[in-house]
């Protein structure tokens, strides 16, 4: 369980519990699962057992963003295997029980994942018993709040439903618990060859860009094609109002303002028609950004 960036998942009951008793390590080869694209690959057994005591608690080390006092900005990445058999849903992190006493908060279900009602839209591209690289990007600080599901570089959902600042089922505290349930009954065994979070939500380019499930791991640098013209925001004003603007050749980017650049609380400006937009000159500060 040791890392390439960051701190070593560990065990959480302890080295000498059920969950380091029932982890195996070794090549797809050894454990008996398909190779990773037809190559083989070394890979991490979790154990399906519906228990409490079994995850994997993960140091992210991210500090609070978004404008609380949670990681409401994150993009969580894995290479997974879900197993065949077992109860319909199977608990992919645990976010809100540190002590792992409550559900899960993110859960493979019947070929798509997510949460709760309005959670599992998709296209079912996240089969059982198969690999898969699944991405889960948080912004609960975005207008609306919003978690933006991938599967294999396929895009799922732009999930809003049960989202918000410091949402306690998807804002990060110091720790989290990698396939924990603590209802203990919705876990199922899986294979995993690669995890990886990082700070701050992923673009749609940047999630199609990482593709599908890779032997050799998630990559840490991402390649993506650089935007067909740098965006320059234009800005008018008058006494009484401000216009926004930017060239209608540039897509794919959205505006959006904070009243603070101390402690920034980025929210999408409404409105926008055709790469522009007219708001009335307010009392104190407002500041503007594009962001792809």
């Amino acid at each position: 369980m040791s890392p390439t960036i960051g701190k070593a998942l560990q065990y959480f009951d302890g080295p000498a519990g059920l969950t380091a008793a029932g982890t195996r390590f070794g090549t797809t080869t050894d454990l008996g699962v398909p190779d990773i694209n037809g190559t083989p690959a070394r890979v991490m057994y979790v154990p399906g057992d519906l228990s409490n005591q079994l995850g994997y608690i993960m140091d992210h080390g991210i500090k609070p963003n978004g404008g609380g006092t949670k990681v409401n900005q994150y993009t969580l990445i894995m290479d997974v295997l879900v197993g065949t058999s077992g109860p319909g849903a199977a608990s992919l992190l645990q976010i809100s029980s540190l002590n792992n006493t409550d559900d899960g908060d993110l859960f493979w279900q019947g070929s798509n994942f997510g949460q709760g009602a309005g959670g599992y839209n998709g296209t079912g591209q996240f089969t059982a018993g198969e690999w898969h690289r699944m991405v889960a990007a948080y912004d609960e600080a975005a207008n609306p709040p919003v978690v933006t599901k991938f599967v294999d570089g396929i895009k799922q959902d732009d999930w809003t439903a049960n989202q918000g600042l410091d949402n306690p089922r998807r804002a990060l505290q110091p720790t989290a618990i990698l396939f924990g349930d603590g209802d203990q009954d919705e876990r199922r065994e899986m294979w995993v060859n690669s995890i990886q979070i990082r700070v701050g939500k992923l673009s749609d380019a940047e999630m199609v860009a990482l593709g599908g499930p890779s032997a050799n791991g998630i990559p840490v640098v991402l390649a993506v094609a650089a935007p067909a013209e740098r965006p320059r925001l234009n800005i008018a004003a008058t006494a009484a109002t401000v216009t926004l603007s930017w060239s209608l050749a540039v897509t794919g980017f959205t505006l959006e303002s904070t009243p603070s650049l101390t402690n920034p609380t980025w929210s999408v400006v409404a409105g926008v028609v055709n790469n522009q937009i007219t708001v009335n000159v307010g009392t104190g500060n407002r500041f503007y950004r594009l962001r792809q």
